[in-house]
């Protein structure tokens, strides 16, 4: 007997929640509509992996516009959701491509319009009970707008704050469809000045994860943890950052077939010191380290780790004690982080502990050391959802107090060139330290969805002397 095959696993995606998805996703369309009150037309990714280029490249998954699959489940591109809070006919409708057999051939099911078959598929899969021709997207708009009585157009774009001034991106497919809209706006005798903003409310319910979302979380985790000791297990064996990468992705792909959480970051020795090294092609010797950033997705939910390791298996006396300053500034973090706290307050926490670590310890150890950056590298977290890095680009939430149910990351770090002599012998090395937990805000405090992920010396050095 053959196994069962998933038909629609691809295009749309349940979040876990089996027969209650549609029951969920109806909800969350719900919940923008009554705060917005307002008609409003959103987008998913205009084209799948490649389709840009000449030659599209198929053997990749496609990444659904992070609002689209977090309203709908529906993971395929060339699609747009309108909502019309109120509207007696019908207050969503879903607008896909034409069915088109000859594209599925090649590239696997696709939900289409066509057909009154195709079209009940559709709505049967999604839940959504009007779905329509995206060739017909402007029309119904028009439509829909005229009858409304407020003159106001809702949609998402990413905009925010940046260096004390208004900024906003135009050359991503959000800003793209915006444009569109103010033409439609304009030739219907409109101003472009109806457009509304719908980000601030659309992330203000989209960052805080669900029981789905924290379930979904915890398994992305456990594949991880499951890599990464293997890895460690197995180290001996890897002579260059490549090998290390090819190792560690594949038994963490190996049973999750929603993908990367990113290309990961394997980077020995002084190309740690770069903060998104990627071409992980270097060779390396016993005694650099290994930093490794790394992580997998299970549904659309993420773990995001790093773990930075000691090639021979030990680290040497000057390693220990600038990982273990990383690991002090992380424990920090980790104790301050609750609801109402500022990520500007966590990274005020982690930089002044590993500074006064620096001044306090490894100066007076006789220590000496040249930063490869001025006061701080980088902000100690970033949240996390439906995209791996959520929330607006220019991190303006970064000043709001956190709320119940933000996953943010808690990831310090230490780059520069070092140098002590301990134990009569001395110790000098070009060194990138990173170690990052994935953190789930609670109301008093914060739950450690990365706690089973190996990251003392201790627990290293014991994974890595068994193979």
């Amino acid at each position: 007997m053959s196994a069962h095959k998933k038909t629609y696993s691809g295009i749309f995606r349940d979040g876990g929640a089996g027969n209650l998805a549609k029951k969920r996703y109806r909800a969350r369309r719900k919940k923008l509509m009554d705060r917005e009150g307002i008609l409003m037309a959103i987008t998913g990714v205009p084209y799948g992996p490649g389709q840009e280029t000449v030659w599209a490249y198929a053997h990749c998954h496609t990444y659904q516009e992070p609002a689209i699959m977090y309203l709908t489940g529906v993971n395929q591109s060339n699609v747009v959701l309108l909502l019309d809070p109120g509207c007696r006919e019908s207050d969503e409708i879903l607008f896909v491509d034409k069915k088109d057999p000859s594209k599925e051939f090649w590239d696997g099911i696709r939900f289409g319009v066509g057909d009154s078959k195709s079209v009940q598929e559709v709505k049967r899969v999604t839940g959504i009970k009007d779905v329509r021709d995206i060739a017909e997207f402007e029309k119904i708009l028009k439509e829909r707008f005229k009858k409304r009585r407020s003159k106001k157009l809702g949609t998402l774009w990413m905009e925010g704050r940046k260096d004390k001034k208004a900024v906003e991106i135009k050359s991503d497919h959000n800003g793209k469809f915006k444009s569109r809209l103010a033409r439609c706006l304009r030739s219907w005798g409109g101003a472009s000045s109806s457009l509304c903003n719908i980000m601030k409310s659309h992330f203000e319910l989209r960052l805080p994860l669900d029981s789905y979302d924290i379930a979904n979380t915890l398994v992305a985790q456990k594949i991880t943890r499951r890599g990464f000791t293997d890895t460690l297990k197995n180290f001996s064996r890897f002579k260059n950052e490549c090998q290390v990468q090819g190792f560690l992705e594949g038994r963490m792909l190996e049973v999750s077939p929603y993908g990367l959480s990113f290309p990961s970051i394997i980077a020995s020795g002084h190309n740690a010191t770069v903060l998104h090294y990627m071409k992980n092609d270097d060779g390396f010797k016993k005694t650099e380290l290994v930093l490794m950033d790394f992580g997998i997705r299970w549904m659309t939910m993420h773990a995001d780790i790093s773990r930075t390791v000691p090639a021979s298996g030990k680290f040497d006396p000057l390693q220990k004690v600038l990982y273990e300053i990383v690991l002090k500034a992380q424990s920090a973090v980790q104790r301050k982080a609750r609801q109402g706290v500022t990520i500007n307050e966590l990274n005020d926490c982690c930089w002044r502990s590993i500074n006064k670590s620096l001044d306090n310890d490894f100066k007076k150890a006789g220590g000496k050391w040249k930063l490869k950056y001025k006061d701080r590298p980088h902000g100690v977290s970033h949240l996390m959802g439906e995209q791996e890095h959520d929330g607006d680009p220019f991190r303006n939430y970064a000043s709001e107090p956190m709320r119940e149910g933000w996953l943010i990351s808690n990831e310090p770090g230490l780059y520069g060139s070092f140098s002590i002599r301990l134990n009569g012998k001395r110790y000098e090395e070009e060194i990138g330290i990173r170690v990052e937990d994935n953190l789930l805000i609670t109301q008093t405090g914060c739950r450690n969805l990365s706690r089973s992920i190996p990251k003392t010396v201790t627990q290293i050095e014991k994974l890595m002397s068994a193979d």
